[in-house]
């Protein structure tokens, strides 16, 4: 989720792989060409991806740079989005917050967000305004104040965030969810961090953090929608602003190898919870996995929409929650699958069970053609209408390139969609629908009953 001057990406998507490309010389290290995108390379390794948007009078701009809470230490956890919240402070050019809303003043929207992997600075504006939108996210990208005045302040301010998390159940399984599946590890941290470390947080480890990680082999720059006709101007801008950044290289994550021989449960007791949330799920694949393909149209078929099996089971025909979905987290490591529901603290144990009983008939059964088509003529839809906003594609773009994977194209993933079978999906519902793979994490009003444990079974 995000937030104006700053925010957390609870979930990572991971929808993008491999395509093949061409080069050649533009002054800069190389550029590849698509009738797509663009994508050139300065010498320090700072990334342009440029994405024209047909019919369309605007243009989002983004410097996504490579890093999040991974890249932390306990000591320091939650700086990451500690010091997206600061930049908006000031930078060398727009020394106070007013001056940074200057987008806003233009009729723009300005934002960021912090994830486990990722810190993205995005905006969108009329296309005649590119160069002033881009300026600022590169303003806030590399050129930050981060004015020791501010830092307690802000310090409050997300502290406060946090005690909205702690109060907000859906937030709070989510994060117990995410510790369970990955304990003892720079991944299983909280984004937002914890009291302790960013209350030892002062303004020079937050200059210290941005010089060692706001590195140029980190940056890549994203400028989608009604960029024809200049794009010459974009690449001199780009070239200006951010090729005299030293090139350096910056540390690697921490590789997480989860051996998980058991089914696991969490749960986070809140006496006056009027409400149960839990979260049921499964060890799945990593970021890159060719698995996500058929994948996707199995999450639409299990828990995305009104017509799918978990709505039209637990909360239609047996009437036990209001809201559930599923949704994939996937990492350059590992990943999983997981479906969330919101349930009364009285239905917990039948709904754990209508959950289960439901992956047991996908197991058994697998699902069905007509499901199949279904999936796929919903998943195009959606990307067609998301494609729609140039947003999507500074997304798109940059994260798959972020993430170090080759950039495909909407067509090329959707060909990729269309070559899934029954089988594909079948092969995977029995590769990873296997009982020591079950997770689940709770917030209610009750204490652990190991009865839920045993509940998880396939």
């Amino acid at each position: 989720m995000t937030g104006s001057c700053g925010g957390l990406w609870i979930r990572t998507p991971g929808e993008f792989s491999g395509r093949s490309f061409y080069l050649f010389k533009v002054g800069w290290k190389n550029t590849m060409a698509t009738s797509n995108f663009t994508k050139t390379v300065l010498p320090n390794g700072v990334r342009l991806i440029l994405v024209p948007v047909p019919g369309v009078n605007s243009i989002a701009t983004a410097v996504m740079v490579g890093v999040g809470s991974r890249y932390e230490t306990p000591a320091i956890s939650g700086i990451s989005h500690f010091l997206e919240h600061m930049v908006f402070k000031g930078t060398e050019k727009y020394p106070t917050t007013d001056d940074v809303n200057t987008i806003e003043r233009a009729g723009g929207l300005q934002n960021a967000y912090t994830d486990i992997d990722i810190t993205n600075y995005h905006n969108k504006v009329l296309s005649e305004d590119w160069r002033l939108a881009l300026e600022i996210n590169k303003e806030l990208a590399i050129k930050p104040r981060i004015p020791s005045e501010w830092v307690d302040k802000e310090r409050d301010v997300i502290l406060e965030e946090m005690k909205r998390y702690e109060d907000e159940p859906a937030s709070k399984v989510e994060e117990a969810y995410h510790a369970l599946l990955y304990p003892n590890s720079k991944l299983g941290m909280r984004t937002i961090g914890e009291e302790a470390s960013l209350r030892s947080v002062g303004a020079q480890e937050l200059r210290n953090y941005h010089d060692e990680w706001y590195a140029p082999e980190r940056m890549v720059v994203i400028l989608s929608g009604n960029v024809r006709g200049n794009e010459k101007k974009i690449h001199e801008q780009v070239g200006e602003w951010f090729a005299a950044l030293p090139a350096k290289k910056t540390g690697d994550i921490e590789v997480v190898t989860p051996q998980q021989k058991a089914p696991q449960l969490t749960v986070v007791t809140k006496p006056d919870a009027a409400q149960a949330h839990l979260i049921v799920g499964l060890r799945a694949f990593a970021r890159g996995s060719e698995d996500r393909f058929a994948w996707s149209l199995f999450n639409l078929v299990m828990g995305v929409s009104f017509t799918s099996r978990l709505f039209k089971e637990i909360r239609e025909k047996r009437g036990l929650c209001y809201h559930i979905r599923s949704s994939n987290a996937a990492y350059a490591d590992v990943g999983s699958w997981d479906i969330y529901a919101g349930v009364a603290t009285n239905k917990v144990e039948e709904a754990t069970k209508a959950i289960i009983e439901e992956l047991g008939k996908a197991k058994a059964a697998g699902i069905t053609e007509e499901e199949l088509v279904v999936a796929r003529k919903r998943l195009k839809t959606i990307l067609a209408f998301k494609s729609e906003d140039p947003e999507f594609w500074s997304e798109w773009y940059g994260r798959a390139e972020v993430f170090g994977m080759p950039l495909m194209t909407l067509e090329e993933y959707i060909e990729k969609i269309e070559k899934v079978t029954i089988q594909d999906i079948n092969a995977l519902i029995g590769k990873y629908f296997i009982t020591q793979s079950l997770n689940m994490s709770l917030v209610w009003s009750k204490p652990r009953e190991e009865k839920l444990l045993a509940l998880l079974s396939l």
